[in-house]
Formats: C-alpha cells, sequence, structure tokens
C-alpha cells in the first residue's frame, strides 16, 4: 500500500505536460507544445495502468485524472491548433475550439459516472486530443479547412454512443 500514491504522480505529470504545452504554444514552440501533449498522453495510460496493478483505482483519482485531460487533451491542443493552424479563421476556428472542449468535457463528466463496461462509449479525450494534436505533424499539408472538419468529426466522436475498444486488462495477483 505504500506505492498508492504512483498513479496520481502520473496524473499530475500529465497535468503539467498539458500547462507547459500551453505556455510553449504561447511562445510559439509548436513542437515542444506537441511533444508535451505526447508526454501528457503516456502518463495517462501509465496512470491508469499502475492503478490497476497496485490495485488502488480511487474516485479521487478518476476526478483527477479528468481534470488533467480536460488541459492536456483538450484546452492545450485546441489551443496549440488555433494558434499554430487556425489563426486567421476568423470565428471558425474559435468556435471549432469551443465545441471540442464542449464535447471533451461531456464525454468526461460521462465516464465518471456511467458503470463499469468494456471498452468505451464514445472516443476518448485523450484519442481525440492526441489526434488533433498530430495535425501540426503535417505542416501546411493540412489546410485550415480540412483542420476545422478534423476537429469537428473529433468532437461528434467523443459524444457519440460509438464503441471504442479499450486496451485495459484486469491485473489479478496469483
Amino acid at each position: 500500500m505504500k506505492w498508492i500514491w504512483l498513479p496520481s504522480a502520473f496524473t499530475v505529470i500529465n497535468l503539467g505536460a498539458g500547462a507547459l504545452s500551453l505556455f510553449f504554444t504561447i511562445r510559439e514552440e509548436y513542437m515542444v507544445a506537441f511533444a508535451l501533449v505526447m508526454v501528457a498522453a503516456v502518463c495517462d495510460v501509465l496512470d491508469g495502468l499502475l492503478a490497476r496493478l497496485l490495485h488502488c483505482p480511487s474516485d479521487f483519482g478518476k476526478q483527477l485524472d479528468s481534470l488533467a485531460d480536460i488541459v492536456s487533451f483538450g484546452i492545450a491542443p485546441v489551443f496549440l491548433i488555433l494558434m499554430y493552424k487556425l489563426e486567421d479563421s476568423l470565428w471558425l476556428g474559435p468556435l471549432a475550439a469551443v465545441l471540442f472542449l464542449v464535447c471533451g468535457a461531456l464525454r468526461l463528466a460521462r465516464f465518471n459516472i456511467s458503470a463499469p463496461v468494456r471498452g468505451f462509449v464514445g472516443l476518448p479525450i485523450t484519442a481525440a486530443g492526441v489526434i488533433l494534436s498530430l495535425t501540426t505533424l503535417l505542416g501546411d499539408r493540412v489546410k485550415p479547412e480540412m483542420t476545422l472538419l478534423v476537429m469537428g468529426l473529433l468532437s461528434v466522436l467523443m459524444i457519440s454512443r460509438i464503441p471504442f475498444p479499450s486496451f485495459k486488462k484486469t491485473y489479478a495477483r496469483k
């Protein structure tokens, strides 16, 4: 029981990486901001894995994870895309950004109150944020219109009832 703090430590690193991504986006260091979203994604996977392995999942950890996720996979990717790709999109970019954030928050809230099921209902915000952030790697090959379309599609997928697989496994002590 002495390691029960470890999953939450990875969640805090996830949150810190998402917050730092915002800082580097403001400084127009977009690839560093992108890399920090990826660090947050790795930490997001590890926090849940460790909670299951150490048999210490908690309501506190679940809520903390959701708060970190809205920053790291909602606000940070949206801000990155707005600054890097959609700065000239007038009102469409900010509108798509708000839609993405609202859908991400709704997705997280639904997940937090749902009974455990196999897989996910709706695209997890982590996947949506990573996919959105990946468009920075494509540079000018992805036009702003396509980026807006991707944001809209990801938003709809997050609040959809479409089942998505989960790669979580139940670990039991032998």
